[in-house]
């Protein structure tokens, strides 16, 4: 099932099944096998006309309730001539893509319930600076005050290395290319080769991310006309600053006296 795009296979299946019961309903009423058992045969060329393409679009309700991993159910979707004296030849296939659209309808019931099973962001995981300073706001709920007090802290932690004269976004010349100067110190990846390309690169976009961590994320939260953020977008806020911290982290710290 995880190659099969549930909501999509269950409106496939149920435009075959309304296709089908269209047609079936032609079909007997052409051959006499439903109220008034009369046959009809001005419902000839219509019966014609139509088996095609219902024949098409059985095969892909087969294709579909193969790749649903269920090739048994999968291979009664088909012709079957002899049920003609029972009703009609995809009478067996109506049976089958019914069952399959309770499958696929159960599966999106399920989803509903659970939800994704792909990777989920645990607040254990983030920086202990980061949610350290946001746990006690985040957990009454205050979710703007949480980012903007854990940026605080961020800010806080970079300034021990820069001194107080320097904050916000302006924190990025920690990660700057340029050489360390007296009282300008610098972050440095000590794993990356500085005559690489990949040296050059890892160091700016550290330091655009501490810009955004406090253009993009603190300044907007500390601005009145800002709207709260959603659970799941002041989660992701704080998941930015937990991500500059532990760059920082990783660096080694470069001063000249």
């Amino acid at each position: 099932m995880s190659t099969v795009n549930i909501v999509l296979a269950h409106g496939k299946l149920v435009e075959v099944l309304t296709l089908i019961d269209r047609w079936g309903d032609l079909y007997e009423s052409r051959w006499g096998k439903r109220p008034p058992y009369e046959k009809n045969p001005n419902l000839a060329g219509e019966v014609d006309e139509l088996i095609d393409h219902v024949r098409a679009r059985t095969r892909l309700a087969h294709d579909v309730i193969l790749a649903m991993g269920k090739p048994d159910l999968a291979a009664e979707v088909s012709e079957h001539e002899g049920d003609l004296y029972s009703g009609h030849p995809f009478k067996r296939a109506r049976v089958a893509i019914v069952e399959a659209i309770a499958i696929l309808a159960q599966q999106e019931e399920l989803a509903e319930i659970v939800g994704t099973t792909g990777p989920q962001l645990s607040v254990s995981a983030l920086h202990p600076t980061v949610w350290d300073a946001a746990a006690r706001l985040w957990d009454d709920g205050h979710r703007r005050a949480a980012v903007q007090t854990a940026a605080t802290a961020l800010e806080g932690a970079l300034q021990s290395i820069t001194g107080p004269a320097v904050s916000g976004e302006n924190l990025a010349v920690l990660f700057s290319v340029s050489d360390a100067a007296p009282g300008s110190p610098r972050l440095r990846f000590p794993e990356v080769d500085p005559a690489s390309k990949t040296w050059k690169s890892a160091h700016d976009g550290a330091a655009a991310l501490v810009r955004s961590a406090f253009m993009g994320v603190r300044n907007l939260v500390s601005h009145p006309g800002w709207p709260d953020p959603p659970p799941d977008e002041a989660l992701e806020m704080l998941a930015v600053l937990s991500y500059v911290a532990h760059l920082v982290d990783k660096a080694t710290t470069e001063q000249v006296s």
